[in-house]
């Protein structure tokens, strides 16, 4: 158990990860832009060849529109996750102006359970894995971090999240590492040096393992090893490479949020998912009043962050049989 008297508010910690998320995943969109200016230091619009903006800056990606999609579902159903409601909210974002940032699998699957109604179908990536659906689950692993953890329901709450557009089982494998890394270091059950070794111990055997393994025997913290340890991990930003990625950052990177995000929006491919991830963990261990205030203030989006995260704060204290509301007998 880490040392809970250093330790944020637990409210703070809700509320670090979900902006923490989103700044990660808006600082690696940048990093996923060719034409971006390199090193990423800070927010840059996103620009085409013809060097039209397409994406504003500060804007993040798909990953947390379709993140607060669940947050969203599970403050309106008690803490668990229907995946109708969160579906039809996942295809509001597909008809939105960030349509155009939805991966391919999550724009064919919905459009198809739009057809048939059924948000739990999902579809199978052809070859790489995409890593959308552990780069959104934080949400879904906020709700169950208070109170006693039920393993079996946590499970399959984030099945349920993950079917909505993904039917491979890696899929829903590197969301519940992701998602069982977050709920970890909210209730501080261990340190970011050794969360990779907690995830190990839960996860099945299969390639995320494998990759998380081969994170667990990088050496080194200066920031030349780090840079090589990404360059050695992330090598296309599958589903595996991103997991791995991203907890390898914040397991060296802990003590400072700008710094491991910025990591994260340099790390190559998959930087934006793989900035959503390390984000989250990030601001979850440090809390909201860890992440630097410029960083909040340049954030497309935050005002409405700033509101949904103490909602799902109440949510997570209502399923964990926390807080119980108070009503006055006329």
């Amino acid at each position: 158990m880490a040392d809970e008297a250093k330790a944020p508010a637990m409210n703070d910690r809700i509320i670090g990860a979900l902006v923490g998320m989103a700044i990660g995943d808006a600082l690696g969109l940048v990093g996923e832009s060719p034409l971006a200016r390199r090193p990423v230091t800070g927010y840059q619009p996103v620009r085409d060849a013809a060097g039209a903006t397409i994406v504003e800056a500060g804007q993040f990606s798909a990953h947390t529109e379709l993140a607060l999609c669940l947050a969203e579902s599970a403050i309106g159903s008690g803490g668990f996750v229907d995946p109708t409601t969160a579906g039809y909210r996942f295809a509001q974002v597909l008809r939105s102006e960030h349509g155009h940032l939805v991966d391919p699998v999550t724009r064919a699957a919905l459009e198809l359970a739009m057809e048939s109604g059924d948000f739990q179908a999902g579809l199978s990536d052809a070859g790489r894995t995409s890593p959308g659906p552990a780069a959104r689950i934080s949400p879904v692993a906020l709700v169950h971090s208070l109170g006693h953890l039920n393993v079996e329901l946590f499970v399959r709450e984030v099945t349920r999240a993950t079917l909505i557009t993904h039917a491979d089982p890696l899929a829903t494998s590197g969301a519940l590492a992701m998602a069982w890394a977050v709920q970890v270091i909210v209730r501080r059950e261990t340190t970011p040096e050794r969360l990779i070794a907690e995830v190990l111990a839960f996860i099945d055997e299969d390639d995320i393992a494998s990759r998380l393994r081969a994170a667990n025997r990088l050496s080194g913290n200066d920031p030349a090893e780090i840079e090589q340890g990404v360059h050695t991990l992330n090598r296309d930003g599958s589903l595996s490479d991103a997991v791995a990625t991203a907890l390898y950052l914040f397991s060296r990177l802990s003590d400072s949020f700008e710094a491991a995000t910025l990591a994260a929006a340099n790390a190559g491919p998959g930087a934006a998912a793989i900035g959503a991830m390390t984000g989250a963990l990030a601001g979850a261990w440090l809390g909201g009043h860890g992440i630097p205030g410029s960083l909040v203030e340049g954030l497309d989006g935050r005002t409405y962050l700033m509101m949904a995260a103490p909602a799902l704060y109440r949510t997570a204290q209502r399923r964990g049989g926390i807080f119980l509301p108070m009503h006055q007998q006329a």
